[in-house]
């Protein structure tokens, strides 16, 4: 009985940390994550094997609030801190298996609307699956458009929200030699670190539309009902 009912986790797992086309819609997942942190790395590694799996949008998130412990961060900006203290109170925690009721670290959000422990891999693949295989709402095509991209927004639903229209810019992979704190004498290596994240303008969601920006390297590019709300679409350029 017990094989019985863990088969079906299991083949939920199977593209996880994989190249393997999937059918479903890509789920953007962000991890809030520090050099400072020692729980943080089994985490970090877990963000790079999503990396490799097509059906996510996955995407590095530094924040700044243990560089007290002795280690500044080199990725770490205020303005990540702030994203993640805009999720507090926004994003369902019914999958954590603790009272945490701040920000903490590491912490991965799916999709702008539900947060787990960053290295929590079963809770973290079994909500993928379940988001990217929800009725899809809307889509972003990215595609080369001279010396720059061409970003696509059409709608698959009526009744859209107005969301904000984000490009996150990221590199690709580092790895860094931690001097202090926590992790002192580690070298870590991080994947998809944002840096740079910005609206381009909002969507009404009413019809298709068309924006063209100058980047052509490795970012990102999602659909956000507000702040901190539900994202309803994203895709990924690298």
């Amino acid at each position: 009985m017990i094989k019985r009912l863990l088969l079906p986790v299991l083949i939920a797992l199977a593209p996880f940390g994989t190249s393997a086309a999937h059918a479903g819609q890509p789920v953007l997942v962000e991890l809030f994550t520090s050099q400072g942190c020692s729980s943080c790395p089994p985490a970090d590694r877990l963000l790079g094997d999503l990396t490799k799996d097509k059906r996510v949008v996955a995407l590095s998130f530094h924040v700044d609030y243990w560089d007290y412990l002795g280690w500044k961060d080199t990725f770490a900006s205020k303005a990540n801190t702030a994203r993640q203290h805009d999720y507090v109170g926004n994003t369902d925690r019914s999958g954590i298996k603790q009272r945490l009721r701040g920000k903490f670290t590491p912490e991965i959000v799916i999709q702008g609307s539900h947060s787990f422990v960053g290295h929590d891999k079963l809770s973290i693949a079994a909500s993928i699956v379940e988001h990217s295989n929800a009725a899809e709402r809307a889509e972003v095509a990215l595609t080369n458009a001279g010396d720059g991209t061409r970003i696509t927004l059409t709608p698959k639903a009526t009744g859209l929200p107005t969301t904000r229209v984000m490009l996150a810019v990221f590199q690709p992979e580092a790895s860094v030699a931690i001097g202090r704190g926590e992790n002192a004498g580690r070298n870590i290596s991080y994947h998809h670190v944002v840096t740079e994240l910005r609206e381009l303008g909002r969507w009404s969601g009413d019809a298709a539309e068309t924006l063209d920006v100058p980047e052509g390297g490795n970012f990102a590019v999602f659909l956000q009902d507000g702040k901190a709300g539900d994202v309803i679409a994203a895709a990924i350029a690298q």
